[in-house]
């Protein structure tokens, strides 16, 4: 590691003559400010974890995939012990068609496409009182490009990586090839993605998906309440399937989906900094079935939250 003014520099790790080097990263432990010289994007497997990145700090959970340019500082403070795999490479060393590929999967989103991250609204769950409007919370996302995955791209984006580092282990006849090879199927299925759910957003007026803003707000302001989609529907004049149909288009998951993730994550917070236990969390969320709860948790975070109590 290199340190250029008061920023450290991390050195490209190579492990064989290949321009992409793979890494499984599994801690709890926080990664301070740093940069690299290469590009790098990274797909939470696992946990929870607050990433800093062009001036912003947002939540990564499972599923969110996120490309680190060089010279740009980041850094992690870890929520839930995250399993994090990098993809780190040199863009000029590769193909015109990896780089092609690359600039159409992070190219500029729209503002419409940014909102359907449902990711920026967790950057504000929090124990603070202050609420920031909806399309203001645009902002952290858009700095940071996130991707968010659902749970069958996110299989499918793991296992390409863990090829990769596969053949980065193994080191067989072509294996720089077939690294290079597995990083443009990857950018190709991210700017399908991309592609997707842009189009799925667009189909709807901008006052029925400023509907579903204003659920997100109601949700995350009432997390330990009993929420009534039913009920949601008709204030916004629309048939229940008809509300999740958009609900899913705009947010990638489903009403029911949403709102255990943001009750999951803001547990977290009562579990680590109010040092509540599991039952206490669960209930503070609107959750009264410790069982479920746990469950629950395991499908978010990849893990159990007594395991997440013992190591905190």
């Amino acid at each position: 590691m290199n340190t250029f003014g008061n920023v450290s520099y991390k050195n490209f790790k190579r492990y064989d003559n290949s321009p992409i080097s793979v890494e499984l990263w599994e801690d709890q432990k926080p990664v301070p400010m740093h940069c690299h010289r290469h590009f790098d994007f990274a797909l939470i497997t696992k946990g929870s974890c607050l990433h800093r990145y062009k001036g912003v700090q947002v939540p990564l959970i499972p599923g969110d995939v996120f490309l680190i340019e060089p010279d740009e500082p980041h850094g992690y403070e870890i929520q839930a012990a995250v399993t994090i795999i990098n993809c780190m490479f040199y863009p000029k060393t590769l193909s015109s068609e990896n780089t092609q590929m690359m600039q159409s999967a992070w190219k500029p989103a729209e503002n419409e496409n940014l909102r359907q991250q449902w990711e920026d609204l967790l950057q504000f769950v929090t124990l603070e009182e202050d609420r920031i409007d909806p399309k203001i919370r645009q902002a952290g996302l858009n700095a940071q490009g996130i991707i968010h995955l659902d749970r069958e791209e996110l299989e499918t984006m793991e296992g390409l990586l863990r090829a990769m580092l596969r053949e980065q282990e193994e080191q067989k006849l072509y294996s720089a090839d077939v690294k290079s090879a597995y990083l443009q199927l990857i950018l190709v299925l991210l700017s399908r993605v991309q592609t997707e759910k842009t189009e799925q957003i667009r189909q709807h007026s901008h006052k029925k998906k400023d509907l579903i803003y204003h659920a997100l707000v109601y949700i995350e302001d009432h997390l330990e309440q009993k929420i009534d989609f039913n009920d949601l529907a008709e204030k916004g004049y629309m048939s229940p399937a008809y509300f999740r149909r958009i609900f899913k288009d705009v947010t990638g998951l489903t009403p029911t989906e949403y709102l255990n993730r943001m009750r999951i994550v803001r547990s977290l917070e009562y579990l680590e900094k109010e040092k509540s236990t599991i039952a206490e969390a669960a209930a503070m969320v609107g959750i009264y079935d410790a069982n479920y709860y746990s469950r629950m948790f395991k499908k978010v975070m990849g893990y159990s939250p007594r395991y997440f109590k013992s190591i905190r």
